[in-house]
This record gives C-alpha cells, sequence and structure tokens, in this order.
C-alpha cells in the first residue's frame, strides 16, 4: 500500500521554496534549520528525487522542485481556502490605485472578482495612502512600458463628447475648441501635452486656443463627456464611456507616447492566496480587455 504523503514536510518544503532558504522557513515555521533540513529530506524520500540543490550556501530547486512548488503553493492555498469558506470566514485585501485608474479600470470591473471570490473583501484605496504604505497590492503609473512589473500599458487619444466630435475634422480644428488637461500632479509630468500631440499630428498649436486645466483625470474626463472641450486621455481609461457613447476619438491617429501601470506586491503579503488570486485576476482582465 502506497504512504500517505507526510504533509508536514510538504508545508515546509513550500516554505524553504518560497524563500530559497532553509534559515528563513525555520523563522517562519518557528523550527530549527535542522528541523527544516531534516523535514525536506523525508520528502525527498519519499518520493525518491532531489528537491533542491545546496552549492556554496545557495539554496536553488532543482528540475523536479521547480516543477512541484507551484503545485504544492496552490493545494495549500485551495486547503486555507476551503477551510475559511467553511467556518464562513473572509480574507481582505487593501489595493491602492491613482484615482482616475480605480474609478475608469478597476471599480467597473470588481463586481467580476466578486463574482468569482465572495470570500475575499477588496478596499480600494487613493495615492495617499499608498504613499503611506497602508496597502497590501499596488498599482503605480510611469511613463514608458518597461520593467518586470507592468501590469499594461497604453497611449494617448484626444477625446470629447459626440456633439463635439462632430464639428472636428482634422486636427488643426482643435484650434477652435477647448483643449482640457491636468493641472499638476505626477501624471501631468509623464503625459504628453497638448503642444507636442499637435505637432506629431502635424498641426500647429495656435496662441489663441483656449485650454482649462483640471485637477485629475476623472475631472478631464467628466469635462469632455459634458462637451466642454477635448481631453487628451489614456486610451485604457476611456473604454467604458467610449463603448457607451458617452466619449468618441475624433481622430484615428496613435501616438508614440506610453503610460504604463505597474503591479507591486506589498513586502510580506506575497505568499497570502487572496494576493495571488487578484493579481491573476488583474491579469486576466488587461489581456480581455
Amino acid at each position: 500500500m502506497k504512504r500517505s504523503l507526510p504533509l508536514n514536510a510538504l508545508r515546509v518544503f513550500q516554505v524553504a521554496a518560497q524563500h530559497l532558504s532553509f534559515t528563513k522557513a525555520s523563522e517562519e515555521l518557528s523550527l530549527t534549520a535542522a528541523a527544516v533540513s531534516q523535514q525536506v529530506k523525508l520528502l525527498e524520500q519519499h518520493l525518491g528525487m532531489a528537491l533542491f540543490v545546496r552549492s556554496n550556501n545557495k539554496l536553488s530547486l532543482t528540475p523536479a522542485g521547480e516543477r512541484y512548488f507551484p503545485r504544492v503553493r496552490e493545494a495549500f492555498r485551495a486547503l486555507q481556502h476551503a477551510t475559511a469558506q467553511l467556518l464562513d470566514q473572509k480574507f481582505s485585501l487593501r489595493v491602492a490605485v491613482p484615482a482616475t485608474f480605480g474609478t475608469k479600470w478597476l471599480v467597473p470591473r470588481l463586481f467580476r472578482f466578486f463574482g468569482k471570490h465572495p470570500d475575499i473583501d477588496v478596499a480600494v484605496l487613493t495615492e495617499a495612502q499608498l504613499e503611506a504604505g497602508a496597502w497590501d497590492i499596488a498599482i503605480e503609473e510611469r511613463a514608458g512600458e518597461e520593467g518586470p512589473h507592468v501590469l499594461v500599458a497604453t497611449d494617448y487619444v484626444p477625446v470629447c463628447g459626440p456633439v463635439l466630435a462632430s464639428q472636428l475634422t482634422q486636427p488643426s480644428d482643435l484650434n477652435a475648441v477647448t483643449l482640457l488637461y491636468e493641472r499638476s500632479g505626477r501624471r501631468s509630468a509623464i503625459a504628453p501635452d497638448w503642444n507636442a500631440w499637435m505637432a506629431h499630428a502635424g498641426a500647429v498649436l495656435a496662441d489663441t486656443t483656449r485650454e482649462l486645466g483640471l485637477g485629475d483625470g476623472t475631472m478631464m474626463l467628466q469635462a469632455a463627456i459634458e462637451g466642454q472641450g477635448v481631453a487628451l486621455a489614456q486610451r485604457l481609461l476611456i473604454a467604458y464611456d467610449v463603448a457607451a457613447g458617452r466619449l468618441v476619438e475624433p481622430f484615428a491617429a496613435s501616438t508614440p507616447w506610453r503610460h504604463a501601470y505597474h503591479l507591486t506586491v506589498a513586502q510580506g503579503v506575497a505568499d497570502r492566496s487572496e494576493v495571488s488570486i487578484f493579481c491573476e485576476w488583474l491579469r486576466a482582465e488587461v489581456l480581455a480587455s
């Protein structure tokens, strides 16, 4: 008869593989390093194969360990969630996002997350709380689209209400309307301005063109929806309003400027199942959008 899996050894393996350190695993599990090593050896004997390579005081996973680790990790996460559901417990997450990204992209999609994961509560926080460090997951914006933690990148397009759009046939027509922009802050520092967009489109921004600066992207887009002018907006953040007919892209010209949103997980929470579930859901939503 086949022996049952040594569950304690599996748990020790998961934590040791997560940290790639027997010492850190011993600290997390309140065991001695020798006890961690013994449990790993027990599991390796049970499986009949090595899971770790120990060389020059450095610990790494063997090919078998690399294949095994994510499956063991998911199994423990499933156990954690099954127990929480049985006890009618809920997990909670604090997700810090830029205000306009939260309003225009994240919040309209959250109902799908809750439909799949009713046992996870999500608190959507502001950038002020992001700076204070009171978050589990953060989405931060930067110019360009490089880096290992990029969640999604987008370009910029002029948008306005449908009535105003009917008056625009070429980029130079923008000199006859009000141009909307964000007045200050981190986003305005990394976003293209109207001078740059007009030059890219082969037009010149006239000195007499009226411009209206607004405090953030949400106000700027709302002003465009209300027909008060044309906004230079991130394409990612206007999808719902364009689909609903509230906003229109009057010109088909693409732009070279890219705006990226980076996904960051706070230290000490990466191994929480709800954190991984939410990050995986975010990536799936990006692929579907």
